[in-house]
């Protein structure tokens, strides 16, 4: 019994982890729970057309050469995983209510891209304990590399997600659509491939190897920083709640209600996009958006 507590939580709980952290960090306007739940869920069921595409592209190659370990990395686990789930956090999201800032595309990718990893722990744990000794290694190891490689990856598309949901040019929405798929296929078929690249090298190789996938997560993490902070902020101004400097009265130096904060900020930055525009603009001209 302990042992199967032991192993449901190194399957569970990094994806939970990760989840209650970036969902926390939507400081505006949380997403429903229930509505987190479904996204999650929908993610773990995107194995499924993943795993379909991934066996009729895969077919044959046995990772043999360091050329087979770079195809499998960035045409079928990055290209087709990516994009996999990029299509049901987009179609799933798309009309939805409750996509009403910026940060909620962060949020959204997130889920899935964590059900996703949740599944796939699921799978290596079946697989790595047939293996006498193997299966607490890999949980343990996953739960540090894979899940959050899966997370971040879902922080920068969503990051994107969240741009491009709330443009009206529809050629700057498809550009930077791909933008986000492009960064996420890259980081996860360079994750990908220092893995992968442990089973063709010689035993003396495998230590950079491992090296090249702590630098890869690394690199993630400070990316999917930087976009956190990026997206709350224009979250921010979007809610209209962007300090500026009209919102402190300047006759008697007191914080103005937040209410009044709102009315006053909202004249200054652009609530579709969150850049700042002239206070009697009727149009925003970075996104185009018609202004209240």
């Amino acid at each position: 019994m302990a042992t199967f507590l032991v192993i449901s939580t190194l399957v569970i709980a990094p994806a939970g982890i990760l989840l209650y952290y970036f969902w926390v960090r939507d400081r505006w306007e949380r997403e429903p729970v229930s509505y987190m739940l479904l996204l999650f869920g929908a993610g773990c069921l995107s194995v499924i057309p993943a795993a379909i595409i991934e066996v009729g592209i895969h077919y044959g190659s046995d990772l043999k050469t360091i050329g087979d370990a770079f195809f499998v990395s960035f045409f079928v686990a990055g290209l087709v995983e990516e994009l996999v789930k990029f299509g049901f956090v987009y179609f799933l999201t798309l009309l939805s209510r409750n996509f009403t800032e910026e940060y909620d595309g962060i949020v959204y990718s997130v889920a899935v891209g964590l059900g996703f990893a949740l599944t796939e722990n699921i799978m290596y744990a079946f697989a790595a304990f047939q293996e006498e000794g193997q299966g607490f290694v890999t949980l343990v190891s996953r739960a540090f590399t894979a899940v959050p490689m899966h997370g971040l990856d879902g922080v920068i598309m969503g990051f994107f997600i969240g741009q491009a949901h709330f443009m009206t040019d529809r050629s700057k929405r498809i550009k930077t659509l791909l933008t986000g798929i492009l960064i996420a296929i890259l980081f996860h078929g360079l994750y990908d491939f220092f893995a992968f690249l442990m089973i063709p090298l010689p035993a003396g190789y495998q230590g950079w190897c491992i090296v090249g996938l702590a630098w890869i997560i690394v690199v993630q993490w400070g990316t999917a920083h930087r976009f956190v902070r990026t997206a709350q902020e224009r979250s921010c101004a979007q809610w209209g709640f962007q300090l500026h400097p009209s919102i402190i009265d300047p006759a008697s130096s007191t914080q103005i209600p937040l209410a009044r904060q709102a009315q006053i900020s909202s004249r200054h930055f652009c609530r579709f996009c969150g850049s700042r525009i002239a206070p009697n603009a009727k149009f925003c001209t970075t996104c185009g958006s018609k202004l209240d």
